[in-house]
């Protein structure tokens, strides 16, 4: 049996298919650095997320292999050997399973090395949620290989992907439901987001159950087909009236608070730690700007650490940051701009959304005004984050004595908050 699968992994699908999956690895981590990078549970969950792709690549591969044999008529020559012919299957399985996997395991692996010196929490059980994913190109390659025994075709391999490819981004719209564990891509739930053990275990639970299946149907071994079946669908079962992924409890070692120790206060998470040191110095001449300034938020404070269903708006003096795709890959900052735009929510107006009845567009303007003030030595060089562009209005108010801007924005906040439509309105003509 191990020579078997020696010769498939030197001249089978395997080598193909890790070639492959590492390429798509490397392509995945490239183009979305900011949604993994300084965070151990963020690459666990992007390799999750990845899933979309990989899989895909799994059941081509899988079918590309198991049509292969079909092809070339192996089926008569393997019924002819003493060893029974689901072995050769199981191997051939094995062996493209085993390749794919490694090969995107050494590309993640290299990612590996970027987050280690960089991150700040380690916890959460991340590794499970990575093992979970290699169980789940596993049960893909199991797919393709029943593809494959089905239909010889060449064509069969790049449709089932394919098909797998928009499968499985179907399931994506059903992310608010139980039925989204038995995907195995992430729907986008937040690394400092702790899945829960028993989701876990049911979903390794479902996938061995699935990928047992897909071999044994394969195989035509049909007693052991019907029995994974009944196992799935079990599972399955229990999955599906469990709870579902949209309230997810937070991890409380990686939203612990670590704060600054001079300057207005800000804070950020335990997994963003890293971040602290390049995020004061944007957050704090803005907080600096509303110091003293009556109703003006006094702190900004990661949004991770943000209370079960906390809106972006202040709230009890606090700016809320989002920082968990703010990432470089060696742990920097991506997007100064990004972040001084949170600060935009301090000039939102609080008016309610009446149905038939819209908001006079002035007082966005007027809201624009006031961020634009606020963010004074703000110099964006993306132009869609630009806080507005400069006016009249903009000129006259910033060529006021600072206690009078300061007055003026303070008279802002107070008809913002109440969503005085005629105060909003004639504080926009700044005298």
């Amino acid at each position: 049996m191990n020579r078997v699968l020696r010769v498939e992994l030197r001249r089978g699908t395997a080598p193909a298919a890790a070639l492959a999956m590492f390429g798509a690895g490397v392509w995945m981590l490239a183009v979305h650095v900011d949604h993994w990078a300084g965070r151990w549970a963020g690459l666990a969950n992007y390799f999750r997320v990845s899933m979309l792709i990989l899989c895909a690549l799994m059941v081509a591969a899988g079918a590309w292999q198991a049509g292969r044999e079909r092809r070339r008529d192996l089926d008569e020559l393997i019924g002819s050997t003493p060893r029974p012919g689901w072995h050769l299957l199981l191997v051939a399985w094995l062996a493209v399973a085993l390749a794919g996997s490694v090969g995107v395991l050494v590309a993640f692996a290299g990612a590996a090395v970027l987050v280690a010196p960089v991150a700040t929490y380690g916890g959460g059980g991340w590794w499970w949620t990575l093992l979970v994913g290699v169980v789940a190109l596993g049960a893909a390659t199991a797919c393709g290989t029943l593809v494959g025994r089905l239909s010889p075709l060449r064509v069969a391999a790049p449709v089932a992907g394919l098909a797998t490819y928009l499968g499985l981004a179907i399931l994506l719209y059903w992310d608010t439901t139980a039925a989204a564990w038995l995907s195995p891509v992430n729907p986008g739930w937040g690394v400092h987001r702790v899945v829960p053990d028993r989701v876990t275990a049911g979903q390794a639970a479902w996938l061995l159950a699935l990928t047992a299946l897909l071999l044994a149907a394969a195989a035509r071994r049909w007693r052991v087909s019907a029995l994974a079946g009944a196992v799935a669908i079990a599972v399955a079962v229990v999955i599906v009236t469990g709870p579902g992924p949209h309230r997810l409890p937070a991890d409380p070692g990686a939203v612990e608070l670590v704060c600054t120790d001079t300057g207005p206060q800000v804070c950020v998470s335990r997994i963003n730690a890293f971040l602290l040191d390049e995020v004061a110095p944007v957050a704090q001449p803005i907080l600096a700007r509303l110091d003293g300034i009556p109703g003006a938020p006094r702190r900004a404070v990661d949004h991770a650490a943000a209370p079960a269903r906390t809106q972006d708006t202040p709230d009890d003096g606090t700016v809320w940051l989002h920082l968990d795709q703010q990432s470089t890959a060696r742990g920097g900052l991506a997007s100064p701009d990004g972040l001084r735009a949170d600060f935009r929510a301090v000039t939102w107006p609080q008016c309610p959304v009446e149905p038939g009845r819209e908001v006079n567009q002035q007082v966005y303007l007027v809201s624009g005004l006031a961020a634009a003030w606020l963010l004074d030595e703000w110099r964006p060089t993306d132009p869609a984050l630009a806080p507005a562009p400069v006016d009249p209005a903009l000129e006259s108010l910033r060529a006021l004595p600072l206690a009078e801007q300061r007055a003026w924005f303070a008279a802002y906040l107070d008809a913002a908050a109440r969503c005085d439509v005629p105060a909003l309105l004639h504080l926009g003509r700044p005298r």
